[in-house]
């Protein structure tokens, strides 16, 4: 046909490609996140757990902390949480003032670190230990599969916190064990390859082994 035009479609200069999968997803590279594991887009994510992810507020280290942990794990994957929290020890039963993260791994591993933070701030340590797994969970609104390490990482940082405080305080190992006992057997300790609070036992048990040592030298 004499009229007819010839259609062309040009490659275009700038601008997203909707047509063509992206090679590389966006990773969170901040100073306190530093995401190493690339998810596969959001498959399986909440819409609270990914909204959590995108508005953390309470990420580094409060301003005039006095107690840090942390937990994690570096076989298939390295997923790490680190907390850090104001404690107000004014009182019979301390009370957690402002805690904030770091964190690295995964997407799930920050908003389970950031739901634990707003989940005990203002709580007791007894209220604070009393929260489990399942209580993250739910606070995210689910985690998927494959992930769920990382809703235990959280309730275990916490003991970590409180069992930093207890060292700090200057309590024996066995005032801790009585008071924060750890099955050292548990799914929790096995799943945590790192962890301070299980650091902190085990200087202690070498501190008290050395310190009989030398007693028993004196006599």
């Amino acid at each position: 046909m004499a009229n007819e035009q010839e259609i062309t479609f040009d490659e275009p200069d700038e601008g997203r490609d909707i047509y063509h999968e992206p090679d590389d997803r966006a990773l969170i590279r901040t100073k306190d996140v530093y995401q190493t594991e690339l998810d596969n887009g959001v498959e399986g994510y909440s819409e609270t757990m990914l909204a959590i992810v995108a508005n953390f507020k309470n990420a580094g280290k409060p301003e005039g902390f006095n107690v840090q942990s942390m937990v994690g794990k570096s076989k298939r994957g390295e997923v790490a949480l680190r907390l850090f929290a104001v404690v107000d020890d004014s009182v019979a039963d301390p009370v957690f003032v402002k805690v904030g993260f770091k964190s690295r791994g995964c997407l799930a591993m920050t908003g389970c670190a950031s739901a634990i933070c707003s989940m005990i701030e203002g709580k007791t340590f007894s209220q604070a230990l009393e929260l489990t797994p399942k209580d993250v969970e739910l606070a995210v609104d689910g985690v998927p599969k494959g992930k769920g390490h990382t809703t235990l990482f959280a309730i275990e940082a916490v003991r970590g916190l409180v069992g930093d405080w207890m060292y700090r305080c200057g309590m024996s190992l066995a005032e801790m064990d009585e008071k924060l006992p750890c099955d050292e057997m548990s799914v929790a300790c096995l799943m945590c390859e790192h962890c301070s609070l299980r650091d902190t036992r085990v200087e202690m048990r070498v501190n008290e082994a050395i310190a009989k040592q030398k007693a028993g030298e004196a006599k």
